[in-house]
């Protein structure tokens, strides 16, 4: 999709009135932030990234022809470089350019997410799965539904990988508007903390946000649990936001929803059978007056401002039943009947790598899940102790680079659930993987039932060899990935395909 736009309607309102002037007559034909992909009549954008200055390689941009240099921020060769390339090409300075690169950019592609139904999914634990049920059963029963996030950028059935959960923001509308431009009706965003505090989804216009929990996670970036909580609440706070559909049962959700409930029009989802001590945390309610769990799903029987129903998800774990219930109020805040939000809710289907299950007669379940929080790993192995009489075999790790506190916290719940631990390598990436190990083991009370295993496929090997019958065994941390990163090079890798491999191998019965 390439349009043309002149620079002074581009550029209006984001840069000095009195810049506008030079920008009258020029067309750009593309946004372009990586010097490897400019070409002639593109406009450049420069500024401060995570790890470099757009400036840097905006001399190579101008070599390819790009027609304007956007910039912004200190650099210490600032001056140089401009004066290189100001007698060949129009450079203008743009004041926090970064958190307006996304407003830029929806300007450039005629303002995509305005054309649908665009919803946002923030949340340590629950995105990813909350925003595939969304878009499976909202594809069920309308013009297709749009999907960006961890899994992939596209349709639901046809998506795309990109390594991030949330992508950077000219990447954002340029998938917007080709989702929009496919047909789409709906789309469905994950939306990271790192995102919302990089400006990646300045200048998308939600219709609806949901705030799945909050628990201890990428303390490494944000700093504080005030800061993270801070990011995700940015969410609620975009103009023109519609409604926000928020889990009551978490202690943040409360606050939050009680914070913009003066905005926006709030529905509140809960676990418990009586919400009224939530009366004032929001204007609408949706909420489970009986959960039954059985081997491969839960029957449900729920209260909404729609009607009441009783049904049978085929989804796992309370935590489920929580993503089932903010699924089902942002069906009917999306207009929705309430027939068909509940037909198409009990017709959906897992997530690769959340909770995903694979069985042999007569051999252990395998039970693979993203879980790599305290928080996550508890309600995947709570769930399993509810869905599964056997004992529970946790093989986990932690990511390298990444928040260190929270790996004595995950030990902590292997250690409450668990019957059999494994501790071995997640994605280790610069931190040697067996100071990870030594620093997990030390949040136990005690190692009678914990082996470390430093190589992950001879510790999955181990626990699905081990595990009798009727036993689960967990491997947590890694979900969907398909690689392992050690330093900055992918290992092949799928927990997946390896414990396929050993079920297959292993002899049915007990051992």
């Amino acid at each position: 999709m390439q349009n043309e736009v002149t620079l002074d309607f581009l550029l209006e309102g984001f840069i000095d009135d009195a810049l506008i002037e030079q920008c009258r007559d020029i067309t750009i034909n593309a946004l372009v932030q990586d010097n490897r992909k400019a070409r002639s009549g593109n406009l450049f954008i420069a500024h401060q990234g995570f790890n470099t200055h757009g400036l840097l390689y905006a001399q190579d941009a101008v070599a390819k022809g790009v027609s304007v240099v956007l910039w912004d921020g200190d650099l210490e060769n600032r001056s140089e470089i401009l004066d290189s390339i100001s007698n060949k090409v129009l450079c203008i300075h743009c004041e926090n350019l970064k958190y307006k690169v996304g407003p830029i950019a929806s300007r450039y592609y005629e303002q995509p997410s305005l054309s649908m139904n665009t919803i946002g999914v923030t949340g340590t634990d629950g995105k990813t799965s909350v925003a595939h049920f969304l878009a499976q059963c909202l594809d069920a029963h309308d013009v297709h539904c749009g999907v960006l996030g961890t899994l992939g950028n596209g349709f639901i059935n046809d998506l795309h990988p990109t390594g991030l959960t949330t992508v950077d923001a000219l990447h954002v509308q340029k998938t917007l508007a080709d989702i929009q431009q496919a047909g789409a009706r709906h789309v469905v965003m994950e939306v990271s903390s790192h995102g919302l505090d990089q400006g990646r989804v300045n200048g998308v216009a939600f219709t609806t946000a949901v705030f799945t929990n909050m628990a201890r996670d990428h303390l490494d970036y944000h700093g504080t649990l005030d800061n993270y909580a801070a990011a995700k609440k940015r969410l609620f706070c975009t103009p023109g936001l519609g409604s926000a559909v928020i889990n009551l049962d978490d202690d943040y959700g409360r606050e939050l929803a009680k914070e913009v409930r003066e905005n926006v029009c709030v529905w509140g989802y809960s676990l418990k059978e009586d919400v009224s001590a939530y009366k004032d945390y929001a204007d609408y309610f949706v909420n489970a007056l009986e959960i039954k769990p059985f081997e491969r799903g839960c029957h449900l029987s729920v209260v909404t401002p729609g009607g009441n129903a009783e049904f049978d998800i085929p989804l796992i774990g309370r935590f489920n039943v929580a993503n089932a219930l903010a699924v089902l109020s942002t069906l009917l805040v999306s207009q929705l009947s309430f027939e068909d939000a509940i037909k198409s809710l009990a017709g959906v289907h897992p997530v690769d790598g959340r909770v995903e299950i694979i069985s042999e007669d007569d051999k252990p379940v395998v039970v693979v899940d993203y879980a790599h929080t305290e928080q996550g790993l508890a309600a995947v192995c709570q769930s399993l102790r509810d869905h599964f009489s056997g004992d529970i075999w946790c093989v986990f790790g932690c990511g390298g680079d990444r928040d260190r506190s929270k790996r004595t916290l995950m030990a902590k719940v292997a250690e409450k659930y668990a019957n059999k631990i494994i501790v071995t390598t997640d994605n280790p990436r610069h931190e040697d993987p067996q100071d990870i190990i030594d620093e997990i083991m030390r949040g136990f009370s005690s190692v009678e039932n914990v082996e470390a295993v430093l190589d992950r496929r001879q510790a999955i090997d181990i626990a699905i060899t081990n595990a009798q019958p009727g036993d689960v065994v967990l491997l947590a941390g890694k979900g969907h990935e398909t690689s392992q990163i050690v330093g900055d090079v992918h290992i092949a890798f799928d927990d997946r395909r390896v414990a396929r491999e050993f079920l297959s191998a292993r002899d049915g019965g007990v051992l």
